[in-house]
């Protein structure tokens, strides 16, 4: 139970630049420019039009603000600061966007691999499309942090649960028009 509870816990700044995107796309829809600027690779766009600067810009910010927000938290309760998969978590004061990155970059690379199958952007490709943004922030932090074995298997289950709640959530907000 502990490890699912420290899995939770690093998972929330890649989570919240995973959910921002979308909400971005509807505050500031003149910011449109894409992640990839419309380049193409064996005649396919590399990421497609869905992948913006904004929804990596605001997503790897919005990461940092929910990283501070924990390292807040954490000072104020021994108990959330217990939840850290190691100190190194509140010691870095950029890792928030750094786990905002990675993980955007992570949903990116699968969209490049999804162009290349020729899967429209916006279509399900499961189970890729729900852990993403986890195998991103993982690869990204895995020489930053004492991160095992079996706590990626658990954020890789965590990520899969979360993405589906995510997106039903998203659905029943009117801001996704796909439940799964």
């Amino acid at each position: 139970m502990m490890q699912l509870l420290n899995v939770l816990w690093f998972l929330i700044p890649a989570g919240v630049a995973n959910l921002i995107p979308p909400i971005a796309a509807r505050v500031m829809p003149n910011w449109s420019t894409p992640l990839d600027f419309g380049l193409h690779w064996r005649g396919r766009q590399l990421l497609g039009s869905h992948k913006t600067v904004r929804g990596l810009v605001i997503g790897t910010l919005m990461g940092a603000l929910a990283h501070q927000v924990q390292v807040l938290l954490a000072h104020q309760s021994a108990s959330l600061a217990d939840l850290a998969v190691s100190p190194q978590f509140y010691q870095y004061w950029w890792l928030g966007a750094w786990l905002g990155f990675t993980a955007l970059l992570g949903d990116a690379l699968k969209s490049l691999v999804k162009r290349q199958l020729q899967i429209a952007p916006g279509r399900p490709w499961l189970p890729w499309d729900k852990f993403d943004w986890v195998l991103g922030c993982l690869a990204g932090s895995w020489f930053l942090l004492p991160l095992t074995p079996g706590f990626a298997v658990t954020a890789l289950i965590a990520g899969l649960m979360l993405s589906t709640l995510g997106r039903i959530v998203g659905f029943w907000l009117s801001i996704s028009d796909k439940w799964l």
